[in-house]
């Protein structure tokens, strides 16, 4: 048998989940929440196959946030073929290339939409944060994103 390491407590393993607001499931992959990461953090990571909105609602929360988007083949993170809409302040960001967008606490975002996606992308989404709250923000959209 085979002693379990006094540092086993800080592997997460099989950190496969879903997250749902309002009965719907609006995240599923890899979750890891502050309960679990011991800190004031939370960690997604999905892979996206197809288009679709993931977020219409622009909102703002009270700590930052961190969204990478990569290729999803792992021996070239950099093969991306896809293209997302993501609104900061209203204005929409388009993003063809990998990217990482760093979202102060306070700044309103989203609707975010993966408009084309042509190859599987990795999406990562880092909260400093151990409790999840946002405010709805009713702002001018600019372009309007037809959702």
């Amino acid at each position: 048998m085979v002693a379990i390491s006094q540092y086993d407590k800080h592997i997460i393993r099989e950190p496969y989940g879903q997250l749902e607001r309002d009965g719907k499931v609006v995240f599923s992959g890899f979750v890891c929440l502050p309960e679990q990461l011991k800190t004031k953090c939370q960690y997604l990571y999905s892979i996206v196959n197809k288009a679709h909105v993931n977020e219409a609602t622009p909102h703002v929360h009270e700590f930052p946030v961190i969204m990478s988007f990569y290729g999803g083949d792992c021996s070239d993170i950099r093969d991306f073929d896809a293209e997302i809409w993501f609104y900061l302040g209203g204005e929409r960001q388009t993003i063809t290339n990998p990217a990482t967008i760093s979202i102060p606490p306070g700044l309103a975002h989203c609707p975010l939409i993966f408009k084309r996606v042509s190859k599987p992308l990795a999406w990562v989404e880092i909260m400093l944060t151990d409790s999840y709250e946002r405010e709805e923000v009713n702002i001018p959209l600019v372009p309007d994103p037809g959702i």
